[in-house]
Order: C-alpha cells, then sequence, then structure tokens
C-alpha cells in the first residue's frame, strides 16, 4: 500500500508515514487525525479512510515509530526506555518528544495542504487508539514547549481530542486488581505474548449491567461465542506487527509509565492548555474490560482533577461494539468520531 511521510525533526531527519483520506469536495471541512495502538499500524483504519470522503471529512492515519515507513528509534532512545525508573528527567523528555513529533506532524500537514481552521465545519480532531491514547495525550499536553508560531497555529486548528479505548496503563492509572492480559501472564511463552494477545484483544465479551460500574462483573478472561472476533473479518496479516516494533511498546509502557498520569492529566485538566477544546473518551460495551475499566477511571479522575469553569469531559459507551469498531462496523465508527470531533 502507498504512503507518504512527513519530517517531524528536520535536525535528525525523523519522519511519520501516514495514509490520507484527502480532502472533501466541499471548501470547508474536519480533518481527523489518528494514532494506532499496539501491533495494528495505520492500515487498521483503511475502512475508514475510504469511507471518509462520503461523510465530508478528511481522514488521515499516521504511523507511531518505530513502525514500519516511519523512522526507527535509535540506539539512545532505546536505551531510555529499557533504563525504566532510572532516570525521570530522560524519560519525561522522552514523552515529550513524543508528543512534538505528533504535534510537528499535524502543524506540518496544516500548512502543507491548507486545512480550514476550526468553524462549524473545519479544524482538527486528534484521536488516539488504545496505546495510541498515550501518544495523543503527549502531543496535547506538550504544545507549549514547541516554537510560538506552532503553538498559534494549533490553537486555531485544535478543536477535539478523542481517547478511544485506552487502557489505564495508556494513561498511567493503576491496572485494576482484575486486570489479565496474555502480554503479562507467565504460564504463557514469552514469544507468544504479543500474537496472543493480538487476536485476543479483537473478541467480543459480555459483561453484566454497566449501569453498577462493578469491576467484578466485567469478563476480564472470557471472550463471548455471540460474535467472531475481528481478527477473523478479513484482517491481512500485513498490518499486524508482532516484532521489535510492537516489543517496543511494551518497553515504553514500562519505561514511562511514571510519566504518564501527569502527561493524560495535563492534557485533560488543565486549564491552560487549549482550554476550549473538546475533550471525549469513547469505548464499546462489548469491548475488553480494560478499556470499559479506564472509561470508569477517568470519570472518578474529573471529579478530583476538574478545574471550575473547564469543559466537562464527553464519555460514551456504544452498543454492541468491540475494541475495533473501526475494522467491523467502520460506518458506526466514523460516524461517532465525527460527532466527538
Amino acid at each position: 500500500m502507498a504512503f507518504a511521510s512527513i519530517v517531524v525533526n528536520p535536525s535528525t531527519g525523523v519522519e511519520l508515514s501516514y495514509i490520507d483520506s484527502g480532502a472533501p469536495t466541499q471548501s470547508s471541512y474536519i480533518t481527523i487525525f489518528a494514532i494506532h495502538g499496539m501491533i495494528f499500524s495505520k492500515e487498521i483504519f483503511q475502512k475508514l479512510i475510504d469511507l471518509a470522503p462520503s461523510k465530508e471529512v478528511r481522514f488521515v492515519a499516521l504511523d507511531r515509530r518505530p513502525f514500519p515507513g516511519s523512522t526507527p528509534f535509535s540506539v539512545e532512545e532505546l536505551g531510555i526506555l529499557k533504563a525504566a525508573g532510572t532516570d525521570d528527567a530522560q524519560q519525561e523528555a522522552f514523552i515529550e518528544a513524543r508528543g512534538h513529533e505528533i504535534a510537528i506532524f499535524i502543524d506540518t500537514f496544516i500548512q502543507k495542504f491548507n486545512l480550514p481552521p476550526i468553524s462549524s465545519g473545519g479544524g482538527v480532531a486528534l484521536l488516539g487508539w488504545s496505546l495510541g491514547t498515550a501518544l495523543a495525550s503527549a502531543a496535547i499536553s506538550n504544545t507549549s514547549t514547541l516554537p510560538e508560531d506552532t503553538c498559534k497555529r494549533l490553537e486555531r486548528y485544535m478543536r477535539s481530542v478523542i481517547l478511544y479505548e485506552p487502557g489505564p496503563i495508556t494513561l498511567g492509572l493503576p491496572s485494576p486488581e482484575q486486570y489479565w492480559t496474555f502480554l503479562r501472564d507467565p504460564s504463557v511463552p514469552e514469544d507468544l505474548r504479543i500474537a496472543a494477545f493480538g487476536q485476543w484483544c479483537t473478541s467480543y465479551f459480555d459483561h453484566a449491567d454497566l449501569s453498577e460500574r462493578n469491576l467484578d462483573k466485567l469478563s476480564w478472561v472470557l471472550a463471548s461465542s455471540s460474535r467472531l472476533p475481528s481478527f477473523y473479518n478479513g484482517m491481512s496479516a500485513a498490518i499486524q506487527h508482532h516484532g521489535e516494533d510492537a516489543a517496543t511498546d511494551l518497553l515504553f509502557l514500562a519505561g514511562c509509565y511514571k510519566q504518564l498520569l501527569p502527561t493524560y492529566r495535563k492534557a485533560f485538566f488543565d486549564p491552560k492548555v487549549f482550554p476550549t477544546m473538546k475533550r471525549s473518551i469513547l469505548c464499546g460495551d462489548k469491548t475488553c474490560a480494560f478499556a470499559l475499566a479506564a472509561l470508569w477511571a477517568v470519570q472518578d479522575d474529573e471529579k478530583e482533577q476538574k478545574a471550575e469553569g473547564t469543559k466537562a469531559i464527553e464519555y460514551k459507551i456504544l452498543p454492541g461494539v468491540n475494541h475495533f469498531i473501526h475494522w467491523d462496523e467502520p460506518e458506526k465508527a466514523l460516524d461517532a468520531f465525527i460527532e466527538f470531533a
């Protein structure tokens, strides 16, 4: 599949690859920038790319480093991840740099394609999915350390940030004691954990009454037999990465976990950070239990962290939806993203 790339650090040549639906026919339109999660690269959003013109929006999916087409991490950068907990300043700088890369990508894209600024039908929405929610938070929370002209331009364009199916860990929040995953199950051979997780997380899960917000009544392990996992819905092996790029994500979550909480909280609760921007959390009611736990955790966190006079976070649990609505039901997914953009 053909893709393009944008240089996000001229001094080092670092670039991020992307696929783009192109501009709709009307002059004013919303552009949604999507950041993928673990294992599944930007092509996991291809169905939304194909659908976007009919919805009169522009959809751009980028690959995080070190996924194919984007610049691999350097030996020094990998060293920072492997040295988890030994140098907070280095790990904070690592998170800031990743956020800068996303923000500069958006700013460069805005200028290159002359995107329409915020209006009823213009501006930019940043969508982070799964692990990509950590990078979306990093992009929003670290714009103040970018050049002034970049900051001012982003202020004119950033209309919303959508965290779609985060896990508690991607926001630096504690994992519930009920939490289970192949990724940290010692009974599963280490070289199979990422692949096993990649298949399992595409399942549908039957949870009890979600209105009770009871973690014990979520199905943490057992998938439902009522619907085939998304993995079996024509998902090409070409968009799945179980090697070094996915393994690097595990290093990132371990090495920068301490920094993820202040990053998300600054992005979502600091009244000086994009004060007029809409913020939302979306997940499905048939998704992995960790996503529902994260939504509830943010709701609880908002009660303590929200500053007076700031916009409330918007939440939505989508019926019948798993962790891969953008693959199984792309129109429903895109409609939801547009609603919260």
